[in-house]
């Protein structure tokens, strides 16, 4: 009983790393003969949409006379809607940063 405990301490003070691996987080033991290739920062990528603009109603140019005599050429703008569709999710991207020192 007592190796048993013995061990399990051993085991808990390891150092550990945590990554995301479709969705489920993996714990894996460091160990000290590890040697280490790169580091990565998760980044968060938001979603991506394309937006297209459909014409509700069109520009309507007009005439108005005011009291004084002078006619002004008007405009009312055009109204447009927008629709969204989505192309890429929201999603975590790995990006490579300088790893710090031991």
């Amino acid at each position: 009983m007592k190796r048993f405990l013995t061990a399990a301490l051993a085991l808990a003070l390891l150092p550990t790393t945590a990554f995301a691996t479709g969705g489920q987080e993996v714990t894996v033991q460091a160990r000290d003969s590890d040697r280490r290739i790169a580091c990565y920062r998760e980044v968060e990528m938001p979603a991506q949409y394309r937006v297209e603009q459909v014409l509700v109603t069109p520009p309507v140019q007009y005439y108005f006379r005011r009291n004084t005599g002078i006619v002004e050429l008007r405009e009312t703008p055009a109204v447009y809607e927008e629709r969204r569709t989505l192309v890429q999710e929201a999603r975590i991207v790995m990006q490579e940063v300088a790893c710090p020192s031991r």
